[in-house]
């Protein structure tokens, strides 16, 4: 059986109790019991799926709509040239090679059923208190041997992708400030599992594309979502730093912005090819 079919078969059969088993914290259980290295088992890169329903989820029971293609029209009368993928990450801190996510969310665009996707992951090491100030995500909720590393991750993500991806066209991965922070936290990630980005990914960054609106559309502030999301009354459901609200709300604010800058679904494949070779992380 395919690797796409088994995860086709698993995904209507993740359990119902998600959202109370991973926003609970763990009484009785310190930081340093956490963060034991025998506390893991040594689990190599597998494609084995049966242990993936408790630690994520897609949208099995609903069938989400999709964007309204008016704000990504052709130019010409060929197919969408790209499956689109709206994400977000959450981490343990800043760009750096000490830091690991740990949340990861995306939707694709076309909608419909299982068009989206997020699940926590294991750091291996402690959440800052920073960061857990932020994000609300802490060391005791996902330094936890039933949830995920990136490496248990990777093959999940990959055939979740490959199952909404049109044959023979690119996967376009969106994300707010993904230039600077996004995309060279999962090369990097990537890189650690030993494993390459697959060659027909291409990322553009929303936060690039706002700044270029915002010359022209004076009556802009802040770029950042919950700024964008007043300015075009976008109201935002769910936390803000949580990977699937932020998601959600970027996938409210990404037609406005094109809209105003006049972007056809070419035009956002041309800013992917100029804006960032994503083979090329940031050493810090």
């Amino acid at each position: 059986m395919s690797l796409v079919l088994r995860f086709n078969l698993l995904r209507n059969n993740i359990w119902s109790s998600y959202p109370v088993r991973f926003l609970k914290q763990l009484a009785g259980f310190s930081y340093e019991k956490l963060l034991q290295p025998g506390n893991y088992e040594k689990r190599h890169f597998t494609t084995k799926l049966t242990e993936t329903a408790s630690w994520h989820k897609t949208d099995s029971a609903s069938c989400i709509p999709a964007i309204s293609p008016l704000w990504l029209r052709q130019t010409s009368e060929h197919d969408q040239p790209a499956t689109i993928l709206v994400f977000d990450i959450e981490t343990t801190g800043f760009l750096h090679a000490d830091h690991r996510i740990i949340e990861f969310a995306l939707r694709d665009l076309s909608g419909g059923m299982n068009c989206t996707f997020e699940t926590l992951i294991n750091p291996e090491r402690n959440v800052p208190r920073y960061a857990a100030e932020a994000n609300n995500i802490t060391t005791e909720l996902v330094c936890r041997p039933d949830v995920p590393r990136f490496s248990d991750l990777l093959p999940i993500l990959l055939a979740y992708v490959q199952s909404r991806q049109a044959p023979g066209k690119p996967v376009l991965w969106v994300a707010h400030n993904a230039k600077q922070f996004d995309v060279p936290f999962v090369i990097q990630e990537f890189e650690r599992c030993s494993a390459q980005v697959p060659a027909d990914w291409l990322f553009v960054d929303s936060l690039c594309l706002a700044r270029k609106l915002k010359k022209s559309d004076g009556n802009i502030g802040l770029l950042n979502l919950k700024a964008l999301g007043e300015h075009y009354g976008v109201s935002s459901e769910g936390p803000s730093h949580r990977a699937m609200p932020d998601v959600q709300a970027l996938c409210d604010i990404l037609p406005k912005i094109t809209l105003g800058l006049k972007l056809t679904c070419d035009g956002l494949m041309s800013e992917a090819r100029k804006f960032y070779d994503f083979r090329k992380v940031s050493r810090m």
